[in-house]
């Protein structure tokens, strides 16, 4: 009887013993299941189980009205993206239209707020991580300062640009998680010239400093001053294969103000507006080139405002476009230093690349009627093999 027991006893703690293994298995195949991306998760899963980050634009039309295009767009940002940033709607001509009452001394209740505050709610909503699109620029700017800068001296653009940056910068503190302090100011192989704050390259500042470094320096400090956490970045574009002119002069550029100037810039942003034929094994490796040199001299490198056309005349077409983002989204994300991928337009029927470019098109990972193209399917491969 005690040897009955004894056994009966093992075989009914044996039969527990099994029957957890077996509920903590099925716990673990259930976890792993929920963890490993499906056929239907969104690029965004993919993007994440890898610490990276995939994104597009919010454009007008979606930024005024959530439901434009009957919901489509906001279905494919939501589903498919973890990083966003707005075209426009956060562009001084948006953000400062009316004319403070004191230019050099612009207080936060003189900016459009708003703006920042319904992007940043979407994102948040959504959680994804967001992109402040852009601080200074020559272009998109209110008319007020049009007519009035001319007029200004260097001194004068200096104080306005502290009390713009330091207002929009600390209002956001928290709330962007990048910005573009400076966007577009070069041209080749020199700085863009013929800008609102040209005068500070031909005249002194009370300080004494004259020339474009010193007064780019200047903006990223006082856009550290405002948020000790973003990060900072210049923006451009045509910068992307290493050994180009404009490439070459914004490697130097960059590492000036950083080693010179003590100018907290922590990245580069690609904009990567690139047409088919361009795309080629070689410009991707050149591109590669140019994210390891600047890793090298400490720089983050993002793709910021990345889409690929097609023209008419091309030799590429849509297969061949699905193998330029695969092969972009690859090397890009196989280096440690860039850790965002920005697409510029959720769908091909509402790209910028429609009205800029005659007889081009087709620039996005989504068709005109929402669908997926091959070019989604590349970088959704692009990021399952990293």
């Amino acid at each position: 009887m005690a040897f009955t027991i004894i056994t009966t006893n093992k075989i009914t703690i044996l039969f527990f013993v099994l029957l957890l293994l077996g509920c903590s298995k099925a716990t673990i195949d259930t976890e792993i299941k929920e963890e490993t991306p499906t056929a239907e998760t969104g690029l965004k899963e993919y993007a994440a189980a890898k610490g990276k980050f995939i994104g597009n634009l919010m454009r007008d039309g979606m930024f005024d009205n959530e439901q434009v295009n009957s919901g489509a767009t906001d279905q494919i940002l939501k589903t498919e993206y973890n990083a966003i940033v707005l075209g426009n709607k956060m562009k001084m001509a948006n953000l400062l239209r009316n004319r403070p009452q004191d230019p050099f001394n612009i207080s936060v209740t003189e900016i459009n707020t708003g703006n920042i505050d319904k992007f940043v709610a979407y994102a948040d909503k959504h959680q994804m991580r967001k992109r402040g699109h852009v601080m200074i620029w020559y272009k998109q700017i209110p008319s007020w300062l049009e007519e009035e800068a001319p007029n200004w001296t260097a001194q004068q653009v200096y104080d306005f640009s502290k009390s713009y940056i330091l207002a929009l910068s600390s209002y956001s503190a928290g709330k962007i998680d990048e910005w573009d302090v400076i966007n577009e100011a070069i041209v080749n192989n020199d700085f863009r010239r013929n800008t609102w704050y040209d005068i500070v390259s031909r005249q002194a500042n009370d300080e004494g400093d004259i020339g474009f470094q010193p007064y780019f320096s200047q903006l990223f400090k006082w856009a550290r001053q405002g948020d000790s956490n973003v990060d900072l970045f210049y923006n451009d574009y045509n910068i992307e294969p290493f050994g180009t002119s404009k490439n070459n002069f914004m490697r130097t550029l960059v590492k000036e103000l950083k080693l010179n100037y003590a100018a907290p810039i922590d990245g580069v942003g690609l904009q990567g507006h690139f047409k088919i034929d361009q795309v080629t094994p070689e410009f991707i490796a050149k591109m590669g080139q140019t994210l390891d040199d600047l890793g090298n001299a400490g720089f983050t490198v993002n793709i910021t405002e990345l889409d690929i056309r097609i023209c008419a005349g091309d030799r590429g077409n849509i297969q061949a476009q699905k193998e330029a983002f695969k092969g972009i989204v690859s090397t890009a994300f196989s280096r440690n230093n860039c850790n965002t991928i920005l697409i510029w337009g959720p769908s091909d029927n509402d790209s910028w690349i429609n009205t800029h470019y005659d007889g081009c098109g087709q620039a996005t990972p989504h068709d005109d009627t929402y669908n997926k193209k091959p070019a989604y399917f590349g970088i959704k491969e692009a990021l399952m093999e990293l």
